[in-house]
């Protein structure tokens, strides 16, 4: 037999085989499955402690080709269901149930069959909920921001909202004094941002969190360093003091908006003498006692002065 004509067989072979599957797929057939239970999107205010009905058998006739369409497209050995989409019925205590008539309409509507077609072994599903109780936290960001030159933060990042509600055991919301976001990374940053961040559950098993996630704003902007000269300010001295020199010179990072706001008045450098003894020191530590709010990173030159008694 020459090569052309296995080719010919074999293909003849294929084609045959794909008839008869499209015959069979055709076909109706009676499929069962046991499925186990699982849930999700539990209401904040309590925590699932108990699956009471764990599994499921679901029974249907359907043709071949939607079998295989749910066999390929759903994992048919575990049923998760969205809580939200079922009214919860309470049975007793913690105790409470969801009616299954909704799988049943979700799954007729999938494979296109009547609803009646479709056999549950159980027209409930019930769990246990327990309850949780509530306090409201603060939030703390957990930021890492990296600047492009002379840029920085203009003001404390704006977390919002500033406070969430945390549901979860007493003994432990007890022990709780903030909430923080997951790490946010930033680099290179030169511009205000509005970031949705997530919030980090420390124990996601125990707690929950309510929202999951808030808005952090940065406020950005260009700063220079500058600086002002005036004089030390000996008027609250028990002593007729005169320093040397008479006045230094305050050095700081200002916003680029601000700098022209910047006057030498908004300061004040006194001398820290603490309980020190004027007729034995010889010199004078100095500190800021007052500067505008917008400047940062400030600093005296010189910090220390020499300083004469007058009679």
């Amino acid at each position: 037999m020459k090569r052309s004509d296995n080719f010919i067989l074999l293909l003849c072979i294929i084609i045959a085989a794909f008839f008869w599957l499209l015959i069979k797929l055709s076909n109706s057939y009676d499929v069962s499955y046991t499925t186990y239970i699982a849930y999700e999107n539990v209401p904040v205010e309590k925590r699932l402690t108990k699956i009471i009905d764990s599994s499921l058998v679901i029974g249907f006739k359907a043709r071949g080709y939607d079998i295989l369409k749910l066999n390929i497209t759903e994992n048919m050995k575990l049923l998760t269901l969205d809580l939200t989409a079922y009214q919860l019925k309470k049975a007793n205590n913690d105790e409470y149930y969801i009616n299954t008539g909704l799988i049943a309409q979700e799954l007729a509507n999938y494979i296109n069959i009547n609803e009646s077609d479709i056999f549950l072994s159980k027209s409930t599903l019930s769990f246990v909920l327990s309850d949780l109780h509530v306090k409201e936290i603060g939030v703390q960001g957990r930021l890492e921001l990296g600047f492009k030159d002379q840029f920085d933060l203009y003001e404390k990042e704006m977390i919002r909202p500033k406070t969430v509600s945390v549901f979860g055991p007493l003994s432990v919301l007890d022990t709780m004094t903030n909430v923080y976001t997951e790490k946010l990374k930033l680099a290179m940053v030169n511009e205000d941002k509005s970031i949705q961040v997530k919030l980090y559950n420390p124990l996601p098993d125990i707690l929950n969190i309510e929202p999951g996630e808030v808005n952090v704003q940065l406020r950005v902007e260009r700063f220079t360093e500058s600086s002002v000269e005036i004089e030390v300010d000996v008027s609250s001295l028990p002593e007729n003091v005169r320093t040397f020199p008479s006045t230094v010179q305050v050095n700081f990072k200002v916003a680029q908006k601000d700098f022209s706001n910047i006057q030498s008045n908004q300061f004040k450098v006194i001398p820290d003498v603490g309980q020190t003894d004027l007729t034995s020191a010889k010199r004078l530590h100095l500190t800021l006692v007052e500067k505008p709010d917008f400047i940062r990173n400030e600093w005296i030159t010189p910090t220390d002065v020499e300083f004469l008694i007058i009679k």
